[in-house]
């Protein structure tokens, strides 16, 4: 973790171990993967390109590129960068589906355009695109041109270099506590989801951007002894201008999305990105302070920005545990910065929040329970065996036997299998123990409906055979999506020839 106050780095300390078989500690050289802190640099390499004036922010973006379609024409003709970037465009995650590529059409139109806020990672995806059409080189050389070398950023990266050192390792908890050692996350530049998640550096080079930043917006740019070059860094004002409300009953300048970086105004409460707000029902008020432009969470990282102190804090972490414990410390950390006279009790929130974690994994099971239907027949299991295809035929789940069991993998991959076991009628369930999700390596999920298959016979089918699942794969669906042995068969119930886009490559 490292701390900056008038751009200056006041404090950095190190925890734990980098490589906790090997009992190697970090340091502020050490290279953690970011995951969604990456975004602040997408959104940074398009201001420069704004800067450049090789678009405007109010660029739409099938005017850049001209195969981008959606089903909906007013997403298509009129979204800008800045929709995509904000999280305005009232598009579905599907979160469910980024370790693969697929068409940006499937993505199921949840809010009008710009009517409300919905984190949805797929439009750093778009942004990925726009970045390597207008700047002529791949995202990661765009960013390593025209950001990591201006500001001597030399311990950060956009791929995948095994003749790196000192480099973090990545964990995720068991439910007791206990850590198990997973393989680094799959993506990089070349692939889906880089501008999202892909970037990775250490504490040294991300005081160094964040301080960057803050002078840039403080309109130091030209004189920024940083580098030879100046500031790289622009249209700041953009950036972190809010341009849509996170919640429809506050006011967006009270708490707001810019781009790449929540923004808002103290007392209030924070983590709004984090995991926390799953975990506890109230979040702590932040009670002093001025603007804050800055949170961003995940994999488990936090920054908070303090700009007309030019403050930073900044917490970096190599494991996904049973809470987002980056987002309490680094707002223990922020109250420490603004000298709160009344302090929340993070410890207690952090207690809170770990065993709520935990009960979630048997709740859901008991959920389930309730809700199933006893002394329903199933069919033979082969009968449920089959790819079961999306809309635009780019994501499949496949089911097959395993001997006497039915299991289930994605995207044919069968070195993760999930056992599927009969819940009632022809729904099945994959339901993990939050120990079995951390062999697998998934991102928890504590929503119980997201563990059942139902599988069905379709409209056209005379048969009563089996050729379709619905999954619940995103909250923001309740209906679930629809997959379908048959790809021309699904693309013909939803009225398509061919996908026009298939998403970045």
């Amino acid at each position: 973790m490292g701390g900056v106050i008038k751009l200056k780095v006041i404090h950095t300390r190190r925890y734990g171990y980098r490589n906790v078989e090997s009992k190697l500690a970090p340091d502020e050289d050490t290279i953690y993967y970011l995951a969604s802190l990456s975004k602040a640099f997408t959104t940074a390499a398009v201001g420069i390109l704004v800067d450049q004036g090789k678009l405007k922010w109010s660029t739409p973006v099938r005017e850049i590129i001209p195969a981008f379609s959606h089903f909906d024409s007013t997403i298509e003709q009129e979204s800008t960068i800045i929709d995509w970037l904000s999280h305005r465009t009232g598009l579905a995650p599907k979160n469910a589906m980024w370790t693969q590529e697929y068409g940006h059409e499937s993505l199921n139109k949840v809010f009008s355009f710009r009517e409300r806020w919905l984190y949805n990672n797929w439009g750093y995806a778009v942004a990925d695109e726009v970045i390597e059409k207008l700047g002529g080189e791949s995202w990661g050389t765009v960013l390593s041109e025209h950001i990591f070398s201006p500001l001597k950023m030399q311990r950060t990266v956009t791929r995948h270099n095994i003749e790196l050192d000192n480099v973090a390792q990545a964990y995720m908890a068991f439910s007791d506590g206990t850590y198990h050692h997973l393989p680094r996350p799959f993506p990089e530049d070349g692939k889906v989801m880089k501008g999202a998640v892909a970037v990775q550096s250490s504490v040294r080079d991300l005081l160094t951007f964040y301080g960057a930043l803050m002078e840039a917006a403080a309109g130091h740019s030209k004189d920024d002894p940083a580098t030879a070059s100046g500031n790289p860094l622009k249209e700041l004002s953009a950036m972190w201008q809010a341009h849509i409300a996170l919640s429809p009953d506050k006011s967006k300048d009270v708490k707001g999305y810019g781009l790449g970086w929540v923004r808002v105004c103290l007392p209030t409460t924070l983590g709004a990105i984090g995991l926390n707000p799953t975990y506890v029902g109230k979040m702590p008020i932040v009670e002093k302070g001025s603007r804050i432009v800055g949170s961003n969470y995940t994999f488990l990282s936090s920054v908070h920005l303090l700009p007309e102190s030019r403050s930073a804090v900044l917490v970096l972490t190599n494991s996904l545990a049973n809470n987002d414990a980056a987002d309490w410390l680094g707002e223990l950390l922020l109250e420490t910065v603004l000298d709160n006279p009344i302090k929340n009790d993070y410890i207690q929130s952090a207690q809170l929040s770990v065993e709520e974690s935990r009960q979630r994994w048997p709740r859901m099971r008991q959920e389930l329970e309730s809700k199933r239907i006893p002394d329903t027949a199933v069919r033979k299991l082969d009968v449920y065996c089959g790819a079961y295809y999306n809309v635009v035929g780019k994501y499949h789940l496949e089911s097959f036997l395993d001997e006497d069991l039915l299991k289930m993998c994605f995207q044919g991959d069968r070195r993760y299998t999930y056992e599927l076991t009969h819940y009632h009628y022809d729904t099945l369930s994959w339901l993990l123990t939050r120990d079995e999700d951390v062999r697998h390596g998934l991102v928890p999920v504590t929503r119980s409906s997201f563990y059942l298959l139902a599988f069905a016979s379709g409209a056209e089918n005379e048969s009563d055979s089996i050729d379709q699942l619905i999954w619940i794969n995103d909250a923001a669906i309740p209906d679930g999506e629809t997959f379908c042995k048959s790809w021309d068969r699904q693309r013909l119930a939803a009225g398509q020839t061919e996908p026009s886009v298939e998403g970045p490559s």
